[in-house]
């Protein structure tokens, strides 16, 4: 099953957008992850006669590279259509980020936000490598998350709340806490997302509430479900070259917001 998905109609005034799913800008992981072509190439395929664009969100996050160049397409969308955001069950770590550059952000009362501070996964680097990467990542949290966050703020949302968010730990927020830091619609009834696609991602998250630990799937049971299916050649030449893209791309991949 595709978990991100473009719906629009010719001379339809609205669009809907579906990103659930990890937010990757190289190779593909999973079917269900997005990717930074993706996603420019959905926005492309918009008519012109699309004046609301509907992003439902259920997301781990990913990229932070492809996050800021997401929000900057939607930032240029915004003098030709509105948009708005809905969290259908999570908005984690850069999926946060991104439905920030939204005109108008709902969510459920079971729906989540996770915010913490930008970081990166370093393979094989020495002491100036790790100085230089814990400099952009300040500078990150400086000019890209903090703006961001504190323009979708209401009067309770100041940089020291800010800070107090991205202070190394993953905070995740209920819908009425989120409302009560951020300019969000709570729709007054539960949204069944489905689970959200990127398992490891998820699950490597701290403080992860029990309701959303319920959208994790159950790797036991999806192995013993799958034990007896015969992996096709093809099949397994895709998923060889996939993991051999990854580990070139590992660095790209795996910084996340």
């Amino acid at each position: 099953m595709k978990f991100w998905d473009l719906k629009s109609k010719m001379n339809s005034s609205s669009a809907d957008l579906f990103i659930y799913g990890a937010i990757l800008s190289g190779s593909k992981w999973d079917e269900a992850d997005v990717t930074l072509m993706d996603f420019k190439q959905e926005l492309d395929s918009l008519p012109d006669t699309t004046k609301t664009l509907n992003l439902y969100v259920n997301s781990p996050g990913g990229s932070v590279y492809a996050t800021i160049a997401m929000m900057n397409q939607l930032e240029r969308l915004k003098s030709k259509m509105t948009i708005d955001a809905y969290v259908d069950g999570i908005a984690a770590s850069a999926a946060s980020f991104l439905i920030m550059k939204a005109d108008n952000l709902y969510m459920y009362t079971n729906s989540f936000l996770m915010i913490h501070k930008p970081m990166s996964t370093l393979w094989g680097a020495n002491s100036v490598d790790c100085r230089e990467m814990a400099d952009w990542l300040d500078k990150t949290e400086a000019n890209s998350c903090i703006p961001a966050y504190l323009g979708k703020g209401t009067s309770a949302m100041t940089e020291e709340k800010v800070k107090q968010l991205l202070d190394g730990k993953d905070n995740w927020l209920t819908a009425e806490e989120t409302a009560e830091l951020f300019d969000v619609t709570i729709i007054q009834e539960t949204k069944n997302a489905v689970a959200c696609a990127d398992i490891d991602m998820l699950g490597s998250y701290e403080n992860v509430p029990e309701q959303v630990k319920q959208l994790i799937p159950d790797k036991s049971s999806h192995s013993q479900k799958n034990q007896n299916l015969v992996m096709s050649a093809e099949e397994k030449a895709l998923r060889e070259q996939i993991l051999a893209d990854s580990k070139v791309n590992q660095l790209y991949l795996k910084t996340i917001l």
